[in-house]
Order: C-alpha cells, then structure tokens, then sequence
C-alpha cells in the first residue's frame, strides 16, 4: 500500500504540493494565535509597566513584603524572627515561579539617636535610623566621599553611609564617628563613621525603584551582613522593621506566569497576613486589568480567524474534491479488482497522515515566521522599522497546529466517501446523465444564509442603538463573535446565489446571439451553460469568497485604522496645540502657585475663574506671536481662544437640558413638579466657545470635509465677512433659534455682547458635540470671529494652533520649543497620539490578524486558480482533439479558453468585488464595538481607499498572469497530432 501511495503522490505531485500549502498555510494561520497573542500581550505588559514607572516612580514589578518586629525582643529572637520572615517570603515567592531581575533585604532600627550630639536639657534627642541593606556597594556609587568597607574596622567603628538629604536631617557630617545608642536603653553603644554620599549606580537598576531619599530621608545605611552578624551582637542596635523585595523581570513574563499572580495574589496575602507581614504588589491592578484584555485581545485573534479557516476548509475541500473527481476512473478500477472501500479509504488518508505529519512540524515554524513580519506592521498591510515582538514557540502552538492539521484532514477525507460508492459501470453512467439538483439549491441555502445575515444585521444594530441610548458607550468586553460568522455568511449566500443564476444567464446569452458567435465563442458558452454542477461553478463559488473576503478584510482594517487616526486628529483639531505662559497683572500671585495646569487651556480658565470670584479685571500681556511661525518645521501657526461655561441667551431659545446619562433613579421632586416647562429656559449656560481667526484657522486645522454639509472654509468665509457672528451647534436648532436670529453671550466679568447665527453646524474641529459638563449634561458650542471677541472682551490667554511640514521632527519641534524658551503649560501632538493609539494591543492586533489573513486568502486564491485550470486543460485533452478534428484551428482554441477565463474568473472576480463591497458596507461599522465608541467623533465610516483596491487588483493581475502562462504553457504541450488522432477514432 505504501509502494502505491508514493507511486500514486509521484504522479499527482502539484497536486499534493497544492495540498500540504493548504496544511501548512492552515497550520500556521491557528499557530499564529498563540505565538501573536502572547508576543502582544507581552508587549502590552512591557508597555503598561513603563507607563506605570514614569507616572508612579515606582518599580512596577515589585513583590514587596514587610515585618515589624515586636519591642524588647532578645537578640536571638529577632535573629530567628527574621530568619523564619525571610524563610516565609522566598517560600512564597518561589512558589509564583516567576523570572527574578534581583531582590533586596532591609533591616532598620528606628530608635537610635546620636549620643556626640548634645542636646539642651529637657529636649528630646533627634532620632536616627540605622539600616542594613543587602548588595548596598554592589548597586551604588559615592557621589562624594568614598566606598564604605563592609565590617567593623580595627578601631571598633563601622562605616557607613547616607544621603545628603539624610546629613541635612540628621545633623550629621563626612568623615566624622559619631557614638549612637538606643533611645530606651542607652548604656549600650556602637561608633559609626559616615565615609561617602550614596546615589544610584545605574539609573535603570530596580534596586532602587522606590528611590533613594524618598524612602530613606533619615537613614544612614551598612551593609546587611555587617549590622545582622556585627551589630546586633553589641544589643546596641535593634531590628524595627524589615523588608524583603523581590524584582520581577516583567520583560519576560508570559500569560501562565501572569495567571499564577493573579490567582495566588490572594491566598499569598492570607498566608502573609497570618503571619504579621505586609504584602503588595504595586502594579497588581496592571495586572489584573492586563488578564482582561488579554481575554479579550484571544477572543478578537480567534474570531478574526474565523472567515480565513473557513475559507482555508474550503480550498482544501475543493482541492480534495479536484482531486478525487480526476481518480474517480482510478478508484473505480480498484473498486473493480478487488480493493475494498476501507484499503482506497486507507491510501487516501496516509496520504493526508502523511501530509499532515509534515505540516505539524512545520506549521508553527511557519507562524513563527509570520509573527515575526506582522510584529512590524503599523496598519493594514503598512510595516515600519519597529523592535521586534518578543516572539517564541510554545507547546502551545503546536497544539493548535495539530489541532488544525486534524480538522483539515477529516475535510480531505469528506469528498473521498462518495467516490467510493460508485462503482465503475456507474462511473461511466453517471457522465452521460443529467446532474441534478444539489442538496444546496434544493433547500435555497443561498437565500437562508444571505437573509438570515442581514436579518441578524438588523438585530444587532437595534440591539447597539439601545446600549447607547442608555449610555453604555463601552461595548468593548461584549465582542460578538457572530458579526464575524455573519459577514462571511452573507459573502458566501451571494456566491452560492451567483452560482445558482449564472448558467441560466449564460444559456440565454447563448440562445440570443448563437447566430452571431464565432464558433470559439459559442463553445465557451455551451460548456459554461452547461455545467450546472460542474467545476467552472465550484471555481466561481471559491473566487467570490477569496476576493469578497480580500475586500472585505482591506476595508475592515482601513476603516478601523482610519477611524482612530481621524478621532484623533478631530479631538486635536491641529498637528501641533500649544497653550504658553501670560504675564499678567497677577503675575506674582500666579507664581506662588503650585504649578500651572497641565490642561490644555488651562490657564486662561484658571485666570477667569479668579477673575469672577475678586470681580477685577486682570490685564494681561500677549507673548509675541511671531515667535510660533519661526519655530522648526512650522508652515502655518493660528490664535484659537476657547472657553468652557459661556453663557448663550435669546428670548427664542427654549433651551431643555440634555442629560448625557439616562437618569435610572428618580427623586421625590421629580414627582412634585408639575411645571410644563420645568428643566427649561432662554439661556444655554455650559457653552463651548471657540474664537478662530477665519484665515489662518483654515490652514492649520485637520479635518474630514464629510462632518459637514459644505466645506468648511464656506463657514470661515462668512464668519470673515461678517465679523459678529456666530456658528452654532444643532442643538440651538432646535432650541428654536433660526439663521439671522441674534444671541447674547457672556462669561467672567466681560460686559454681553450680541452675536448673528450664520449657520448650524453638528461637528467642528477641536469640539466634541457629546462633551460632558459638571451636571452631566451635553455642551453645546459655538464658533465666533476672534477678532470681534478680542475688541467686545478682555483680552484673555489662548491657544496656538499648529500645522507642521509633512516632513516634519515631532521632536525637533519639542526642541525649538525650549531652545525659544516658551513656557509652555499645554501641548498636544496629533502625530504623537496617532502612535500611540496604533500602538494598541487590541489595534496592532487587529491589524496584523486582518493582513495575516489577506496575504493567506490571495496566496489560496492564486494556487486554486491554478489548480482548476491546470486540471481543466488536462482532463480536456479529447475534446481539444475532437475539436481540432472538427476544424478548429489552433488560435482558436486559445481564444476559447480565454473566453472561458472571462466568463468564469473574470465575472467571478467583478462579482467579488462588488459583493465585498456590499459586505462592507453592511458589516464593517460593526466592528467600532472592537474598539472604545466612547469616542464617538466622528462618526465611523467605511471609506474604500484605492490603494487597497490597487493590491487586491495586482494580486488579481499577477494571478490572471500566471494562469495564462501555464495554461498557455500545457496547451503548447499537449501534443495535438495524438489528440488530433485520439478525436478521429
């Protein structure tokens, strides 16, 4: 049987090479989800930890204990008091099997105090604290002073040392030994001598993460050793407090070791906590929070897989099937010497054993390597010269790559079953026969996947419309995997519906112009009209999906993509927004705070509010504004004023507050009151405004032209010809205010000024229609002529609007900025937000996943191609001969499968296109709830964009290529003298 199986895979070699692509290509897809996931996720931690570190200074892999020690223990107690806290932490500890970066043991005795210092009478000595700390020297340097020596010296004193901060404190000096004793009990003493300043030896050593003089300020520090074996013998020195840190190296953590954490975080604290000893660790809601994502990041790679295992089944059904159909004579001939169903069944499945046994091995070396291109990718099918992702192989992998390996060979096996049935008289019969009906059209499959998909389409978007109504903006957590089931549904319910109508579309193109068809023409026709069952539609059926899928997966990764770039770049409203420093005349006053606020606009808020409460004006001095234009890779810098809390007022307006929660608990009030229009007045007092200068705002800003009716520099041309009106927000529409309608504005202790309304207006740059106040309710805003502000108000401090030179440095900006000594106390970077935002795990994911599965999608849809031709021109051999006997000149049989080509790839082909368009439409808006809708400016939108549709088209070239090469190429080798003869007989 053996002998067989190979002879039989020699002789169908690019048909087995077909085969194990398909295993290995469906291998490394399911490998990919463990090896991506947890490089992801890894990354995830790393960068979490590090945002962690910056904003605490606190090392986030801590695992952090500590024991306090009881009063007027003997020396030997504390000795074995530490020895069983030390026994009991590295127990605990080792039982997380976690990767260690290093640890720290810290004993301190904090009731020391100096007894060469004298005090005046009834005062109470300062207090000192010795410390021992393990590996001191090891990690520090002496900033001034020397090295200490670890023991004592031959003269009976220990060295030491301390930071400055901890001289300042304790009143202490270099180079001098001082005599220290117990508080309580001081006929006992030891001599220390302080011989250098400790400071960090290398700035990025977890050893000091919590820092030096933060959490030593009164310390003087000895070794370890030296205070545990030398000094507390003397009784002069006691044990206060100790601690036991461990650094985990969070750089190679792994989701297992993660889990260990979170599932012994507990219990380890009880065990701890039994014994009298703290415990934490710093980063553990990181932690905790990262297993959620990470829960949800496996989902989003698994669900995402979906379609393309799907379409993978597919093509390696439809190889097996190929394939079979080419062996039904040969199965039947055994069938008919004596071979039984159970040894046919046997070659067929060693074949795929073997095949598979291949690609176990090689799948999740494959997926190795494609985690290591896709770590690289910046968006869809976009790479950037990144570090790498911390890829490596796990069992787990290999798991799923065998996982697959079964699944797909039961699918190679599935079309062999029929076949086996059949025996050789029925074979020849069943060629001759009518081909009914498929069990697919008979129970309108199509129809039932097509309709299903969109009624499931209409369910879910009411469903989601519902959430937001009642304020759930997060849909985050609840992806539903059946938006991913269903696009591919719906793709593939056209495709069958295609396959279903074509033939008979065909047969009346042909029986419309037969008498005008040349006879290559008319031919094409008859054999596509006639295979109502035949492989031309299986080829179609398997080109709609593989381009509809292409489609579809480029426009779900561009939409995401461009959906976060162009949130961004909205909420910014500009590449560069900067708020500076304003003298003013409370200059004085404003230095003696603590700091200006970091929120952009925050000091002109903060001066107004003063402003209102002392009811003075303050005059302030504008900065020279011709300072921004010079600054490095600036093109244009434009004054933008923007002010929260404005007051908006009309005897039209009937304004009704819009709360932007839907309230679930009512109070005894809202029963009592029985006002028609309580919740309402003529005044909107959390108002937006924005003062733009019309000219230059237009070329700085970033914005999608879509968001408005007309283009926006429509709107900026009439605020510049008519300098005292105003834009509006929607909202004021339908306050009842009407285009010419004049509004009085006021906020601080400006006198009102009126204003015209030039237009209403849903979005504007810069301005979130779904901002929040401090009463929950929505702002609305409004955009005003800068100029005519500054002459009806105060001049008050505002924003510079930023529009840098495509090749432009983010960086070298941020150095003009201080090399022009600008003191900034807000600045934004659109560039900057935009990486970070395509840094996401959950984002980076998606793309990755969306390109791993559009490169695998054309790969299959190229080799099925080729594979139906090359089977179609080889199993043709006879008819090419009867036809060339007939007369059929050679040319014309090429144009005879160029015919055919057009109207089963190329109609297949336009078809996919099409229906991926249609698909996308309908499901990729589906795919906001992958990421946070809180942010729901603007609105998410599938935009097709050309490039996307150019690869996809190249692919499709390449493809159309290479099958005419090698059907060109096997026509050129069939030798038609044999068929010529084969055709007469």
């Amino acid at each position: 049987m053996f002998t067989l199986l190979l002879r039989k895979m020699r002789n169908t070699k690019w048909m087995v090479f077909c085969l194990l692509t398909g295993f290995i290509m469906a291998s490394a897809m399911m490998s990919t989800i463990p090896i991506y996931m947890n490089a992801s996720l890894q990354r995830m931690l790393v960068k979490d930890m590090e945002a962690f570190q910056e904003e605490y200074m606190i090392y986030p892999g801590s695992y952090n204990t500590s024991h306090s020690f009881k009063s007027k223990l003997s020396t030997d107690e504390q000795v074995r008091t530490m020895e069983e806290y030390t026994a009991l932490a590295e127990k605990q500890f080792g039982e997380l099997d976690l990767p260690v970066a290093g640890s720290k043991k810290v004993v301190l005795d904090n009731d020391l105090y100096c007894k060469s210092i004298s005090v005046e009478a009834g005062e109470t000595p300062a207090r000192l604290t010795l410390g021992g700390m393990s590996d001191i020297c090891e990690h520090s340097a002496a900033s001034s002073g020397r090295m200490m020596t670890k023991g004592v010296r031959d003269d009976g004193v220990f060295e030491c040392m301390a930071t400055e901060k901890s001289l300042k404190t304790n009143g202490l000096a270099l180079d001098t030994v001082y005599e220290i004793a117990n508080l309580f009990d001081n006929e006992k003493s030891v001599k220390i001598e302080i011989v250098g300043l400790i400071d960090v030896a290398d700035e990025n050593d977890p050893f000091w993460a919590e820092g030096i003089d933060e959490a030593y300020t009164a310390a003087v520090f000895t070794d370890y050793d030296t205070m545990m074996n030398e000094m507390l013998p003397t009784k002069a020195v006691n044990i206060s407090k100790a601690s036991y840190n461990f650094f985990i190296d969070y750089t190679k953590l792994d989701i297992p070791e993660l889990k260990a954490i979170n599932s012994s975080y507990n219990s380890q604290k009880e065990v701890f906590k039994k014994n009298d000893t703290g415990f934490i660790i710093p980063a553990k809601d990181i932690l905790t929070d990262y297993a959620k994502r990470s829960s949800q990041l496996t989902l989003l790679l698994w669900l995402l897989q979906i379609p393309v295992i799907l379409m993978i089944i597919f093509y390696l059904f439809m190889v097996s099937k190929l394939n079979i159909e080419q062996e039904k004579n040969e199965i039947a001939v055994f069938k008919s010497r004596g071979a039984g169903n159970r040894q046919i069944l046997g070659i067929y499945a060693l074949e795929s054993l073997v095949l598979g046994i291949l690609t176990a091995i090689a799948g999740p070396f494959a997926g190795l390597g494609l985690c290591r291109i896709l770590g690289a990718s910046n968006g869809f099918l976009e790479f950037v010269n990144r570090r790498a992702m911390p890829v490596r192989l796990t069992a787990e992998a290999f798991l799923y790559a065998a996982a697959a390996v079964l699944v797909f060979f039961i699918t190679t096996l599935v079309p062999i079953v029929p076949a086996l049935r059949t025996t050789i008289v029925e074979h020849k019969q069943s060629k001759a026969k009518k081909k009914k009906l498929a069990l697919w059209e008979k129970v309108g499959l199509d129809v039932i996947l097509a309709g299903g998909s969109f009624a499931w389409l209409y369910y879910y978007k009411r469903t989601q419309a519902k959430l937001l109504d009642l304020g759930i903006t997060d849909t985050t957590a609840t992806v539903n995997p059946m938006m991913f089931v269903a696009s591919t549904a719906f793709i593939l319910g056209l495709g069958l519906f295609l396959i279903r109508i074509y033939p008979m579309l065909i047969r009346l193109i042909s029986s419309a112009g037969k008498r005008f068809w040349s006879p290559a023409q008319y031919v094409s026709l008859n054999n596509i009209g006639r295979s109502a069952t035949g492989r031309e539609r299986f080829l179609m059926l398997f080109l709609v999906l593989t381009v509809s899928l292409g489609v579809f997966f480029a426009n779900t990764a561009r939409a995401l993509n461009r959906n976060a770039e162009e949130t961004v770049e909205y909420a910014n409203g500009a590449d560069i927004v900067l708020a500076e420093e304003w003298y003013s005349s409370k200059t004085e006053a404003a230095q003696k705070r603590s700091g200006p606020s970091a929120n952009m606009g925050g000091g002109m808020q903060q001066a107004a509010e003063e402003d209102t409460d002392t009811a003075t004006v303050v005059t302030y001095t504008e900065p020279v504004f011709e300072r921004f234009e010079k600054l490095e890779g600036v093109q244009h810098a434009a004054k933008v004023f923007r002010r929260d809390g404005v007051t908006v007022k009309s005897s039209k307006m009937t304004v009704v507050k819009r709360s932007a929660e839907k309230k679930t608990e009512k109070k005894r009030e809202d029963f009592l009151n029985q006002d028609m229009n309580a919740g309402s007045s003529n005044t909107d007092r959390n108002v937006q405004l924005m003062a733009v200068q019309p000219a230059g705002f237009s070329e700085v800003i970033n914005f999608e032209q879509r968001l408005l009716p007309t283009h926006i520099n429509n709107y900026l041309e009439a605020l510049a010809e008519y300098a005292p009106g105003v834009i509006l927000s929607s909202a004021f529409k339908d306050y009842g205010l009407e285009l010419g309608d004049t509004v009085e504005c006021e906020w601080g202790a400006n006198e009102p000024f009126d204003a015209t309304v030039l237009a209403f207006v849903d979005y504007w740059p810069g301005l979130d229609p779904y901002a929040e106040a401090g009463d929950g309710s929505y702002m609305d805003f409004a955009v005003m002529n800068f100029d005519y502000v500054n002459v009806q108000t105060n001049m008050e401090p505002y924003q510079v609007w930023i529009d840098l030179a495509d090749d432009a440095s983010v960086q070298g900006f941020y150095d003009s900025v201080e090399k022009a000594k600008i003191e900034v106390t807000g600045m934004t970077s659109a560039k900057q937000e935009i990486i970070a935002k395509k840094n996401d795990p959950m984002l980076q994911g998606m793309n990755g996943a969306l390109t791993l599965g559009f490169i695998t999608i054309m790969i299959m849809c190229i080799i099925g191609f080729l594979i139906y031709w090359i089977l179609s021109i080889k199993s043709r051999t006879l008819q090419f001969g009867i036809l060339r006997a007939m007369g059929m000149k050679y040319r014309e049989i090429i144009s005879m499968i160029v015919y055919e080509q057009i109207l089963v790839s190329g109609v297949a082909i336009f078809a996919a296109i099409f229906i991926g368009g249609i698909t996308s439409e309908l499901f990729v808006p589906l795919f906001q709830s992958v990421l946070d809708v809180s942010s729901r400016v603007p609105e998410f939108a599938v935009i097709p964009v050309r490039e996307d549709y150019l690869r996809l088209y190249t692919v499709i070239a390449v493809m159309l290529l290479a099958g005419f090469l090698v059907l060109g190429r096997l026509i050129g080798r069939i030798n038609i003298s044999k068929a010529l003869k084969l055709g007469e007989d």
